[in-house]
């Protein structure tokens, strides 16, 4: 089933075009953004769904969970659809407790890339966002 979104198409570049309306996987993960989901099934369940309402990017990171949502974007979109971009951001970890530290030297934001690539199961992403900024929260 593929609608029409509100706001249309954004060119982002000359070679990538996404639907203004994304998906942020960040509560895919358990509760404070961190563990599992409550309901794995269920969470297969709205990756399929937005893929099936045509929104052509999700928003996801690594260290959701930490790895939750990319583990279950991969189970449950892999292969990916070609239409179907995933936007990641890196400058944080998860902690133990579930805090937020920086990670921002050229080794962890280099490592934090290879990472999403890794759990992802991509040899490369359309984008990548460096998150700046309090940790607190994400």
């Amino acid at each position: 089933m593929t609608t029409t979104l509100p706001g249309g198409d954004f060119a982002l570049a000359d070679d990538l075009t996404l639907t203004r309306v994304g998906y942020g996987a960040m509560q895919l993960a358990g509760p404070h953004v961190f563990g599992p989901p409550a309901d794995h099934d269920e969470a297969l369940a709205v990756l399929s769904e937005v893929v099936e309402l045509g929104i052509t990017h999700i928003d996801t990171s690594d260290y959701y969970g930490p790895y939750v949502t990319n583990e279950l974007i991969k189970e449950a979109l892999y292969p990916y659809p070609e239409s179907l971009h995933l936007v990641t951001k890196v400058g944080a970890l998860r902690d133990a407790k579930g805090g937020w530290p920086s990670a921002r030297s050229p080794l962890e934001l280099r490592q934090a890339v290879y990472d999403n690539l890794t759990r992802l199961g991509l040899d490369a992403l359309d984008v990548v966002n460096l998150r700046l900024g309090g940790f607190d929260r994400p």
